[in-house]
């Protein structure tokens, strides 16, 4: 779409966003890395300044999983997305912008309920359009498989995770996973197999890390990545020896029975100044760790 990103002065901004509000139901300019509304203007309301969070709005209680906003900004690109609330369906079209030397995202909202452009994308018969935009949004983010957050996901959240837990001095960790010999389990016995494995696989590092602000996501292949919010080295190899522990005790269904399988597990601490990459390559090295030594294992 290449729309770069504009840089405006404080007395245009809010010609500019009237300008923007003729369009569109709502126009708002919103800060991803702290998930923060900084100015916003609607039809019924003037415009005015606030702290809300961004995903206030949708009624959602953190983040959105596909956050057009923050890839505006990384990506100096222009991005769409549709959101349900209260019944009605919004596209949301977000665009970088300057301002005061920081780069945001301008969002612009058209609600589109009742305008026949969704009846367009999904079917003229189709009525239930909620689904259609969880679908549609699940499809960006998430791994078809293992129905985990996938490397988009990474990219895209790591970021700001790293960015909030350095800015609030919050502790944090990241796992670095991966299945015991699963190539020769997967030549073994099939890909259908190797794909139910991946698939419970999935479901116990789900259930089996604390809930909150952690996620866990498909990071290629038999390899996995888990974020654990707020927790120190300490903490985080005890959560990792359970979880280690519950998939070395499980058996998993393939299409001749059931099998074991075990895991190495590499974690890392997140240290001042690291970048995704970095803080990816430090866990990587530890899972290397845990593989020479033998497997079934986690290192810090």
């Amino acid at each position: 779409m290449g729309a770069g990103s504009e840089t405006i002065g404080s007395n245009d901004i809010a010609e500019a966003v009237r300008i923007l509000e003729d369009i569109y139901d709502v126009v708002r300019v919103v800060d991803p890395m702290q998930n923060t509304v900084v100015y916003v203007s609607n039809k019924a309301d003037p415009v005015s300044m606030h702290r809300d969070t961004c995903y206030a709005f949708w009624e959602k209680e953190k983040f959105c999983d596909n956050c057009v906003s923050f890839r505006a900004v990384t990506e100096r690109d222009t991005f769409v997305k549709f959101e349900v609330v209260d019944g009605l369906v919004y596209m949301i079209t977000a665009s970088p912008v300057e301002f005061q030397g920081a780069c945001y995202a301008v969002e612009m909202f058209n609600d589109i309920t009742n305008k026949g452009i969704l009846e367009n994308i999904a079917g003229k018969n189709s009525k239930d359009f909620t689904s259609i935009v969880l679908r549609f949004n699940d499809a960006l983010m998430r791994d078809e498989l293992t129905q985990l957050y996938n490397r988009r996901y990474i990219n895209e959240r790591l970021p700001v995770e790293i960015f909030r837990n350095l800015a609030e001095e919050t502790p944090a960790a990241l796992v670095i996973v991966d299945i015991d010999q699963f190539k020769k389990k997967n030549d073994k016995f099939g890909h259908v197999a190797g794909d139910m494995i991946l698939q419970q696989f999935a479901r116990l590092l789900v259930d089996n890390i604390p809930q909150g602000l952690n996620w866990a996501a498909r990071y290629g292949g038999d390899e996995f990545l888990v974020y654990l919010h707020h927790v120190d080295g300490e903490q985080a190899l005890e959560s990792v020896e359970r979880l280690r522990k519950r998939i070395e005790d499980t058996q998993f269904a393939i299409p001749d029975g059931v099998i074991g399988i075990t895991c190495s597990l590499g974690i890392c601490t997140l240290k001042k100044p690291m970048n995704m990459i970095e803080w990816i390559d430090h866990a990587d090295k530890k899972l290397y760790a845990a593989k020479a030594g033998g497997g079934n294992k986690a290192v810090l």
